[in-house]
C-alpha cells in the first residue's frame, strides 16, 4: 500500500485556445463576454494558471477547443458552448488521455 503523500500529483486538464481561433471561438462561446477581449491577454492567464498547476507536480493537459466542432460536440453531449461546456470537453479528453477516474 502506498502513502497518500508518495504519490504524485494528479493531471489537470485546462481549455486551450489558439490565437487564430479566438476571435471565432469568443463568438461560439455563449459567455464569450466575460472572457478577456484579446488572445493575448487570455493566453497570459491561461499560462499562469498552468505554469502555478505545474508548480505543484500537476502535469497539464492543454485541450485545444476547435471552433468548426467545439457547438456541434457541445450540442451532442447537451450541453452549452460556455463555461459548462469547456469543463465538460476537458473532461471527456482527460477521460479519454487517463481514463474515467471518477
Amino acid at each position: 500500500m502506498t502513502n497518500v503523500e508518495d504519490r504524485p500529483p494528479p493531471p489537470v486538464g485546462a481549455y486551450w485556445i489558439r490565437e487564430q481561433d479566438y476571435p471565432a471561438l469568443l463568438q461560439i462561446f455563449d459567455d464569450g463576454a466575460g472572457m478577456p477581449p484579446t488572445w493575448q491577454e487570455w493566453l497570459k492567464m491561461a499560462e499562469e494558471m498552468a505554469r502555478g498547476l505545474e508548480a505543484y507536480g500537476h502535469p497539464v493537459l492543454r485541450v485545444v477547443i476547435d471552433p468548426a466542432t467545439f457547438a456541434e460536440w457541445c450540442a451532442a453531449h447537451g450541453t452549452t458552448p460556455g463555461r459548462d461546456g469547456r469543463k465538460r470537453f476537458v473532461a471527456a479528453a482527460m477521460a479519454e488521455r487517463y481514463g474515467d477516474k471518477t
